[in-house]
């Protein structure tokens, strides 16, 4: 299994915007609207937002050497709400290609050695 890198566009969510709150400038995503499961602790504070993806393997590399495709995946409930025309609407995320990861090491690297069968010469 390769480790796979890459990024996906946030604004192609439903209803996604660019605000500035507090002098600070936002991403804003609907949480309903993109079915995000949030969760919370016991004094009911958000504590984590999973967005759900698939990712597909491409039949061809892309231009880019991208060799995975991401879309959205939605949970049961959202899906039986939605309807198939809503969900086919839903946009391509993003992709992902291999994680080359290049030696920053400038030791030469050596084979290991070969095992050697020894002969067991226990009684037992």
């Amino acid at each position: 299994m390769s480790n796979l890198q890459g990024s996906i566009d946030l604004l192609k969510l439903q209803r996604t915007g660019i605000a500035t709150i507090r002098g600070v400038k936002c991403l804003c995503i609907p949480i309903r609207e993109n079915d995000i499961y949030v969760s919370v602790d016991e004094n009911l504070k958000a504590k984590s937002a999973y967005l759900g993806l698939s990712i597909f393997e491409r039949r061809e590399v892309g231009k880019y050497g991208d060799t995975h495709n991401v879309m959205q995946s939605f949970s049961k409930e959202f899906r039986e709400a939605a309807g198939k025309d809503e969900l086919d609407r839903r946009p391509y995320l993003g992709n992902m290609k291999p994680l080359v990861v290049e030696s920053r090491n400038a030791s030469a690297s050596v084979s290991a050695p070969e095992a050697v069968a020894e002969e067991d010469d226990m009684p037992f």
